[in-house]
């Protein structure tokens, strides 16, 4: 069903009251624009498929009531940046939330798995993703395009109930449980604080604190200007000129002009809001001067991770996981340096949730040389207690 009046919005929602499960996908086109620009929204519930169409639609109201009823469980696939389209559209976020390419992880289908290699793995159906480039914001849609959106939820269904009964025969549900909480936490999808999107420029490290100082203003600038503009950041001012801008320092709007690499319109528009960021960044105390964290140059005691990740490769084997599931290399050299730098652990990744006991608290044992690592005669490595 493809859904451009209100009349059949309303219809079909209402049908969908008695749902416990809905699942859910968006189709977007983000390119040019800050915010997604959403072109369709697929819901599937009560044995019911719908492809809504929020270009030709002034009020979703009754679809995103449905998706904030908490009694209904929201199934997405790789869910980020759906949510990030739905959670703007509702002003909240919409627990309880299923993630089906995290539950494949945790069964052991695969890491990052896949929409079409979830389908093949948990109904045995192959699908073809012939209409990933579409552009969904134009109209008309063609059948076809309509109906590839429809499957994504046709077949979500099915792989979801899939999923839940290899969760629970592996007793892995409150792993899952744990691991979707991210999604059901309005933090995840506040918008970057300005003054830290200078981090992300590259090159940042050859600026003194002063200059740095000014870039922090400059890009917390440009960051606000995008969100208000809904534009790239980048189709404002362009990092380099951010950072030649930084290094100069420029007194007034002539003084700008005469960079390289600047958007002339834009120093129409923004010059003066421009050479007041600059102020304000030469106007910062000294003791407030920005200060890059050191990068992690800790090196660990020689063979520490790699005894940790070689725990971590036989637990996974074990549990029929890939090893980044249960620690990748990063929150191993974590763990190790948390460890050698006698920093409290306790909020360490590894020992939050299912992970703690599978994983955290044997590699702490480790560490402090309560157990080892043993080779059976068949090969097989396993921990042993140390007298």
């Amino acid at each position: 069903m493809y859904i451009t009046s209100a009349d059949q919005l309303n219809d079909f929602c209402s049908r969908l009251h008695s749902a416990k499960v809905l699942a859910v996908d968006t189709e977007f086109v983000r390119e040019r624009t800050y915010f997604h620009r959403i072109g369709l929204i697929q819901v599937a519930g009560n044995n019911e498929c719908a492809a809504i169409d929020p270009i030709q639609l002034d009020d979703l109201t009754p679809l995103l009531e449905l998706l904030k009823d908490p009694n209904k469980t929201k199934v997405f696939h790789a869910a980020r940046q759906d949510l990030e389209i739905l959670v703007r559209l509702c002003g909240q976020v919409i627990p309880p939330v299923f993630d089906t390419q995290i539950a494949a992880a945790l069964v052991g289908w695969g890491s990052q798995i896949s929409f079409a290699k979830l389908i093949q793995k948990a109904l045995g159906k192959r699908i073809h993703k012939t209409e990933t480039y579409t552009d969904w914001c134009r109209r008309p849609l063609s059948q076809n395009q309509i109906q590839y959106a429809i499957d994504d939820v046709r077949y979500l269904m099915p792989a979801y109930e899939s999923l839940l009964e290899k969760l629970k025969e592996l007793n892995r549900s409150d792993w899952m449980r744990g691991e979707v909480a991210i999604w059901e936490d309005s933090a995840t999808f506040a918008l970057p604080d300005p003054q830290t999107r200078y981090m992300k420029i590259k090159s940042l490290r050859s600026l003194n604190p002063r200059n740095m100082a000014v870039l922090r203003e400059l890009a917390a600038w440009r960051e606000k200007v995008a969100v208000s503009r809904d534009c790239l950041a980048k189709s404002i001012v362009r990092d380099e000129t951010l950072l030649e801008i930084a290094r100069k320092m420029p007194t007034d709007v002539k003084d700008l002009s005469s960079l390289r690499g600047f958007y002339h319109k834009e120093i129409g528009k923004s010059g003066k809001a421009i050479i007041e960021s600059v102020k304000r960044g030469n106007e910062v105390p000294e003791n407030e001067l920005p200060t890059l964290p050191e990068s992690d140059g800790h090196s660990t005691t020689r063979g520490i991770e790699e005894l940790l990740s070689a725990f971590v490769q036989i637990r996974s084997e074990e549990l029929k996981i890939e090893p980044s599931v249960l620690a990748d290399r990063k929150r191993i050299h974590s763990f190790a340096t948390h460890f050698e730098q006698s920093i409290n652990m306790d909020d360490h990744f590894l020992l939050q949730g299912w992970r703690k006991e599978c994983i955290g608290k044997p590699m702490l044992s480790l560490l402090n040389g309560e157990v080892g690592l043993k080779i059976n005669p068949s090969g097989q490595v396993t921990l042993i207690p140390i007298k």
